[in-house]
């Protein structure tokens, strides 16, 4: 309800509340106002009339706004005034800026509120304080305590301040509060607050702090925090008590900063645990393994080491493990290692290594550089592999080749191996050429053909450096973009380009080996980083690994296991890896094992095992017992090596052999015949009448036979260093011309049934081997002597190609051979089927070894040829002086 304006009052209700006014107003001393609502002044005490300069001055009855010439008209005061009347709600401690006279604007803090009279009309009081003007030093520690108050905010740390001897919490920041789990601590003493590390040392420490001023930090500190009635939770901090002085420089309290670093703690205690399994696994390897630092000091060495050189820890430390190598290969393989570490690059060396009792037998030392998940340097890893017997027997390094195309194809490694200056794709197991998105009809192309997206991505270029430098090319997480199911797709891959290199060591190729890290990209866990790369180490192994416990059952099992049956882990252990034993081998295999398992001895035996497709591959099967410092067994590591390629190799080596001993025996028995005639018919005839006798003809005859025997196992021999790379070219500047007539007078010698003509329009001089130039003509000429039954002539060419180039061609007319045929008859061992095909005997590596020559020297073969008319071989050098 609204009550009558003052203006509508009478005379009488005026002086009652002017009067009511003085009486509220006689007894305060403090700057006050009594206002009617119309804001008209009703009384003021002294102190009012004191502050704004009103002594003597008549106010009553006078607008507020009027005082002073308008010193209260203020338009936040006049509504704060209008708000109070309206709505009956007071006004406590707001701020107005007024001016007095002399001494420009002051603030003060002013209260309102709403007082009802004893008449029909309320009365408004208004009270005055003035405020203090903040020193310099008042508002540097005003700022000062904001900051502070931030800083305790926003800091990550833990942070609080102890007061006094009895060390109560004075302040404490939020992430201190949630370190204890938020508890009521402000004004209690540490041992009220935190009564469970009353025994933990923590009271001491800070007494000691107190006492002597000297600093406290503490490193990795585990305390025991209580986090319900009766549970209790480890913590590690790192912390910090820095004693605080007051201004006379005596100690008034400490200052804790502490940093809750439980995680990290654990994290790393994690990793070293990971790191002990990880060396435990690598101790049970059935090879040498070893570890260097970034010093190239070796630092670790597997218990293989110590057991095959007798060598103690303390010997062999730093580059003490030198003397256990053979005096005469110690400094090269200390070059090695060393130019290894300094280039951090893989290297791979030979050398004779020190048994304990004095034999010394050849190994193979295999390292390569170890970076963090932040690509930093680490060091070197390599490993040691006893390879004496091959080393001694050339025919097993034959088969070592063999056996790493047969791991190449069937690993799990994406592999491949590039030849030649266009890096022709010669080997990609189906690992890589599923990496690549395509399919095996790129074995064969150039890379740059077959991958066509790799244009404008480093790798060609990596890759010709490589084949330039020698210097093996190590990738780690590179991004590579390749087409897969038509569509450009990214991905990252952990891979090495590895230079290729003849015995004579020429590089000819690079081995490029690959494994896609593209998800382990985005994780870099240091837990899940090191189970990875413990998981990867097994899983690149080119054997399977397993591991069981000591009673023989399977914990274990790698990438490879688990590719070559088509299971996962649970149904491997379910079964056993027994289970795939082929059932001739599997008898004499678990009698073996169970007399491992019995005696702790060691165990290796050639066993067939099945894949998951069904079919039986030969494996070499090695079982080695982990064993305790007392001697007993924790558990068994189990690697299984295919050899099938071996075994398929040592029977086509064994037909191979009787087929050069059926070709052999003709020529061979045909000689002995003709000796044998010979001396039978000089025994029955006079010394007199044994020029009679056909001595001539049949000398002839042998003569022709053995020279037809020498050839081919020429051609033998020459096949077996072209599969070694072993086919050595010395080139000389030489007459062609005189080449080819003397070899055709050497044919005539033993092929007096054929007319052999020779057509040339210049001489000829050429940069090449003349003894394999003219091994291609041999074989040229022999080959249309062979195949022309019907026809006595034979033609050869000698023409210039070009201004740099001379064209040698042999042209029969013989049975000539079909269009279809033209490619293969240059494969090794291929001949072509006619109907009489006895009458056509040969190995089939004529032309085979003709073209390699040719190739090697740069030129090329061509041939021209139909069916019952006769054929034309010929090949293209290049000339280096052509005269008429």
């Amino acid at each position: 309800m609204v009550k009558p304006h003052a203006n509508e009052l009478s005379e009488k209700e005026k002086n009652i509340l002017t009067k009511y006014a003085l009486q509220l107003t006689q007894t305060i001393r403090e700057p006050l106002l009594v206002l009617d609502e119309n804001f008209c002044v009703l009384s003021a005490t002294t102190g009012f009339k004191n502050r704004f300069k009103l002594i003597g001055q008549a106010m009553d009855g006078d607008s507020v706004f009027h005082l002073n010439k308008g010193q209260l008209d203020i338009p936040d005061f006049r509504n704060s005034l209008e708000g109070v009347l309206k709505t009956g709600e007071a006004i406590n401690e707001k701020t107005f800026s007024i001016g007095l006279k002399k001494k420009g604007k002051k603030r003060f803090a002013v209260n309102i509120s709403l007082l009802e009279s004893p008449n029909v009309q309320n009365i408004l009081l208004v009270s005055f304080r003035k405020l203090k003007e903040m020193s310099k030093t008042d508002k540097q520690e005003a700022v000062f305590n904001r900051i502070f108050k931030n800083i305790l905010s926003k800091t990550p740390a833990a942070i609080c301040v102890l007061r006094g001897p009895n060390h109560v919490f004075e302040v404490a920041n939020e992430n201190y509060m949630k370190l204890l789990g938020h508890r009521d601590i402000i004004g209690k003493t540490v041992q009220e607050a935190i009564p469970e590390v009353s025994n933990q040392g923590f009271i001491e420490l800070l007494d000691e702090v107190y006492k002597t001023g000297e600093p406290y930090i503490g490193k990795e500190t585990q305390v025991q925090l209580k986090v319900d009635e009766d549970k209790f939770k480890n913590s590690f901090l790192n912390f910090v008590y820095q004693p605080t002085r007051n201004h006379k420089g005596k100690i008034d309290g400490i200052f804790a900063h502490v940093i809750d670093v439980t995680e990290q703690v654990e994290a790393r205690k994690a990793v070293e645990d990971s790191e002990k399994r990880l060396r435990e696994v690598i101790d049970a390897v059935p090879a040498i393994v070893w570890i260097s630092d970034t010093k190239g000091q070796t630092v670790y060495l597997n218990k293989n080491w110590y057991s095959y050189t007798g060598q103690d820890k303390e010997t062999s430390e730093g580059l003490g493990w030198l003397e256990a190598i053979h005096p005469e290969d110690r400094e090269q393989t200390k070059l090695s290692f060393l130019e290894g570490h300094e280039q951090k690059k893989g290297y791979s060396i030979g050398f004779r290594l020190r048994k304990k009792k004095g034999e010394y037998r050849w190994v193979l030392d295999k390292a390569g550089p170890k970076f963090d998940s932040s690509g930093n340097y680490e060091g070197m890893i390599g490993t040691l592999i006893d390879v004496h017997e091959e080393k001694n027997k050339e025919d097993l390094v034959r088969e070592k080749d063999h056996r790493l195309q047969g791991i190449v194809k069937e690993a799990t490694v994406a592999t491949a191996i590039y030849t030649g200056k266009e890096m022709r794709i010669d080997l990609a197991n189906d690992a890589m050429i599923k990496l690549w998105g395509k399919d095996k009809s790129v074995i064969g192309t150039p890379l740059h053909k077959a991958l066509p997206e790799l244009d404008g991505q480093p790798f060609l270029g990596l890759l010709r450096n490589v084949l330039d430098t020698g210097e093996t090319y190590w990738g780690k997480e590179d991004k590579v973009d390749l087409m897969i199911d038509g569509k450009m797709q990214t991905g990252y891959y952990n891979f090495t380009y590895k230079p290729l290199r003849d015995k004579n060591g020429k590089i000819y190729g690079i081995l490029n080996m690959a494994i896609d890290v593209t998800e382990s990209v985005t994780s870099k866990i240091l837990l899940k980083e090191s189970e990875f790369q413990f998981r990867q180490m097994a899983d690149l192994m080119p054997g399977m690994v397993s591991k069981s416990n000591k009673e023989g059952v399977g914990i274990y099992f790698n990438k490879n296991w688990l590719d070559f049956t088509g299971n996962d882990t649970t149904k491997l252990k379910e079964k056993g890896w027994f289970q795939y034993i082929h059932p001739d081998e599997k008898e004499g295999f678990l009698r073996a094992w169970q007399d491992c398992l019995s005696t702790g001895c060691n165990m290796e035996m050639q066993l067939r095992l099945k894949n998951k497709e069904g079919k039986y591959i030969w494996h070499l099967s090695r079982c080695e017992a982990v064993k305790e410092d007392d001697g007993s067994i924790k558990m068994w590591i189990s690697v299984n090596t295919e050899i099938n390629k071996i075994k398929e190799e040592e029977k086509r080596k064994e037909e191979f052999l009787k087929m050069v001993s059926h070709e052999l025996k003709t020529p061979v028995t045909s000689i002995k015949g003709y000796v044998q005639l010979l001396l039978t018919l000089i025994k029955k005839q006079e010394a007199a009448e044994a020029s009679k006798l056909p001595l001539k003809p049949s000398l002839e005859r042998i003569n022709h036979q053995v020279t037809r025997l020498t050839r081919l196992i020429s051609e033998i021999l020459d096949l077996s260093r072209i599969r070694e790379n072993q086919l050595e070219l010395k080139k000389e500047e030489f007459n062609l011309n005189e080449l080819v007539q003397e070899t055709i007078q050497d044919i005539n010698y033993t092929n007096t049934q054929h007319e052999i003509s020779l057509d040339s329009d210049s001489q000829f001089r050429v940069m090449a081997d003349r003894d394999r130039i003219g091994q291609v003509i041999i074989n040229f000429v022999m080959n249309a002597i062979k195949y022309s039954p019907g026809s006595q002539n034979i033609i050869l060419k000698i023409t210039g190609e070009g201004k740099d180039k001379v064209r040698v061609s042999v042209k029969d007319f013989g049975i000539g051979i079909g269009e279809e045929n033209y490619k293969k008859i240059f494969r090794r061992f291929y001949r072509v089927e006619v109907k009489r095909e006895e009458t056509y005997s040969g190995f089939g590596i004529g032309l085979y070894l003709a073209n390699e020559i040719i190739e090697r020297h740069n030129g090329e073969i061509q041939l021209k040829s139909k069916l019952g008319e006769g054929s034309e071989f010929s090949f293209i050098l290049n000339t280096t002086c052509v005269t008429s």
